[in-house]
């Protein structure tokens, strides 16, 4: 090969090592959650609030985020064990950058663990599955959280995520629990322990909202 063509290889590499870190540096332009589905097959980046929060059998967690009038579902693949993911809260306030695609009809964004950015943070709400992963964390400790109302019954009840996958048994003792209605998506605080005779852990209830 002549010094003519070395050059032009040389340059070429040249060239595509400096696009590639142009973009790794330029971030993708900001389209607002109620205009993400116009975007279909586009690498944006977009901000909500988290509303919902949940971990597959695969360690993929799906989560929700909410603003103008709009959810967004958000997956993130293999982030069961991500630090920067597992300490997401409800009502966070996220910027989150991923590509835009269609799953079962509905739009979602499909981001890395690491482009999920928190905003503020506007409360210390857990979500069932995140309990479910290190419930030890959290054992002995008074938690507030978010969670849907399944079987009801006089003084205990079950807070289980949106699919039903992963539930906390909690424990009403005098607090009245009448009004709860199947299904209703609630935010429960109260002092979370083991139970040893039956081997489980447990949510001792203190208030609902």
């Amino acid at each position: 090969m002549d010094k003519i063509g070395k050059l032009v290889v040389i340059l070429s590499l040249l060239g595509v090592c400096i696009l590639y870190g142009i973009s790794s540096v330029i971030e993708p332009p900001y389209v607002p959650l109620d205009e993400v589905g116009t975007h279909e097959n586009a690498f944006v980046r977009t901000g909500g609030v988290i509303s919902d929060f949940y971990i597959t059998g695969a360690g993929n967690v799906l989560m929700r985020i909410m603003g103008n009038q709009t959810e967004l579902l958000i997956f993130v693949s293999s982030a069961a064990n991500s630090d920067n993911v597992l300490n997401l809260s409800y009502g966070d306030e996220i910027t989150v950058e991923g590509r835009v695609t269609v799953y079962k009809g509905e739009y979602e964004l499909v981001a890395d663990e690491n482009a999920i950015k928190k905003v503020a943070h506007e409360s210390n709400v857990s979500f069932i599955s995140q309990i479910a992963l290190r419930p030890e964390y959290y054992k002995g400790r008074r938690i507030r959280v978010a969670g849907y109302v399944k079987d009801a019954y006089k003084r205990v009840f079950h807070l289980c995520d949106e699919k039903g996958n992963y539930c906390m048994r909690v424990n009403a003792n005098d607090r009245p629990i009448s009004q709860l209605q199947e299904g209703t998506k609630i935010i429960a605080e109260g002092l979370f322990y083991y139970e040893p005779q039956n081997m489980r852990y447990e949510l001792n209830l203190i208030a609902l909202s």
